[in-house]
């Protein structure tokens, strides 16, 4: 039956406890595709069969998802039983097998069971983002057990309030929504389901192996710590839970602070994830200035970096003198100061070839790789560059400025050095590589949305080309 109007609350009184924890977490996205990461163990048999049964109340759409790791000589004989629970369900099945890197890494010298354990999660989670539409969720099958384990996990790392909150009952890993309906429920529940359906469920040998640090807590510590309190469980994942609340207030201010010292750039024309005044950065103090970045970083998705590179990094900011610019990398993007101001701005890609001394335009849209930027000219009528002059001249983009000297609109009929006009706009250097300088016939013209050269300016009646600017490192939306 259609069930896709169906408010949570007014489902059948008898679903239980596992049943209403996945439909409340399912219900916003009832519409999608609900992606289900299916390993065929105990807490993703039940995932996949508690969702499975809602089927008639709510109209899910269901598809689950399995990796083989190739781990196990019957890896194989695991994915045709995963195909086929699902099958016994009514419910499509993707497999994959990503296991060949990871077992030819197991030979080198830094390769550990949980390094192991660290990139078979980062592969698994890789390949759920490519298959599941940004639009669409993954469940997955951690619960109360779990999250008492990741809680100790984190805090013998040394890891701050914000990962000491464990797992999230929902959190978006790049673009990948991940929904965990089950951290409220024991693994002892999730057993007696599994029980109570008949359903057979796997047992990977791996588990039991207690050379990964979760096994070792599994097996080794929990038990001791049970046996003298019962309700370690509980006690450990509500500690979770009041990092994550705790965690919850300092965003709040992390996000009035970085609003209160974000820093106007009128003469910015490309992409950045953001700008702040130092100066207002370093009046709130060192712990809030930490709070601010930390909170940045992860507004933006990025791995925050160890306290020794962020202290160093502040260490430098606040003592940089004029000619040093600080800056911290982070992957794909680097803080970067400038002129009293913090800019996090994308880096090239992969691929870069490098800013190119020239090249020939034809006055047409150009993606330029290098400086990663694409022209886009649009005609209008007394506006921009005279557009004339490309008809009939020889057009070249430059990215080296040397001494290139400028006649500005309103300023008389001086010649003014462009290098000094871009220092006087604020413009950062970083942007100043990347825009390319237009000359035609071998004199300048423009430079895109920056500046123009008065004589070549369209007048009254003139048809003119303005010239906008695209940047391809703009992260998309």
């Amino acid at each position: 039956m259609d069930g896709s109007g169906t408010d949570p609350d007014s489902l059948p009184v008898e679903l239980d406890a596992l049943q209403r924890s996945v439909s409340n977490a399912v219900y916003p996205y009832k519409d999608r595709l609900i992606n289900i990461a299916f390993s065929g163990g105990l807490d993703s048999t039940a995932l996949l069969s508690v969702a499975a049964s809602l089927r008639p109340w709510m109209g899910l759409s269901l598809r689950a998802l399995h990796v083989n790791h190739g781990w196990n000589e019957k890896s194989e004989d695991w994915a045709v039983h995963c195909e086929s629970v699902a099958r016994a369900l009514t419910v499509p099945c993707e497999t994959i097998q990503l296991g060949s890197n990871l077992a030819l890494e197991s030979g080198s010298a830094d390769f550990t069971e949980s390094s192991r354990e660290a990139r078979a999660r980062a592969a698994r989670y890789h390949w759920f983002s490519e298959m599941v539409d940004p639009e669409d969720v993954l469940l997955t099958g951690h619960h109360l057990d779990d999250q008492a384990e990741t809680f100790i996990l984190r805090l013998m790392r040394g890891s701050s309030i914000n990962g000491l909150g464990a797992m999230r009952p929902q959190q978006s890993l790049n673009r990948l929504q991940v929904l965990r309906p089950f951290l409220g429920i024991s693994r002892n529940s999730l057993a007696q389901w599994v029980s109570d359906k008949n359903l057979q469920v796997l047992d990977d040998p791996s588990n039991s192996n207690i050379a990964f640090d979760r096994n070792f807590l599994r097996h080794t510590i929990l038990p001791r710590l049970k046996s003298r309190w019962p309700e370690t469980t509980q006690i450990l994942a509500r500690a979770a839970e009041h990092s994550q609340g705790t965690q919850m207030l300092l965003d709040e201010v992390a996000a009035d602070d970085l609003a209160r010292c974000a820093l106007v750039r009128p003469h910015c024309y490309l992409s950045d994830l953001g700008a702040a005044s130092i100066p207002a950065l370093f009046k709130l103090g060192r712990m809030r200035l930490l709070n601010v970045l930390r909170f940045w970083m992860r507004t933006c998705t990025l791995q925050t970096p160890s306290e020794r590179a962020l202290g160093e990094f502040i260490r430098q900011l606040e003592t940089a003198g004029p000619e040093s610019s600080p800056s911290l990398r982070l992957g794909p993007v680097v803080f970067r100061e400038y002129r009293e101001g913090l800019f996090l701005v994308p880096l090239p890609g992969r691929d870069d070839t490098g800013v190119p001394e020239s090249q020939l335009w034809d006055g047409t849209s150009v993606n330029i790789h290098g400086p990663d930027i694409e022209l886009i000219p649009e005609r209008k009528m007394a506006s921009g560059l005279r557009a004339s002059l490309l008809d009939d001249g020889v057009v070249e983009l430059r990215w080296r400025r040397g001494s290139t000297r400028v006649t500005l609109q309103g300023r008389g009929p001086h010649r003014h050095a462009l290098r000094k006009i871009l220092q006087e706009l604020s413009m950062p250097p970083w942007e100043r590589e990347r825009i390319p300088l237009i000359f035609i016939n071998g004199q300048f013209a423009c430079m895109p949305q920056v500046v123009i050269e008065e004589s070549c300016r369209a007048g009254a009646g003139e048809v003119g080309l303005e010239i906008h600017l695209r940047d391809l490192r703009k992260p998309s939306d």
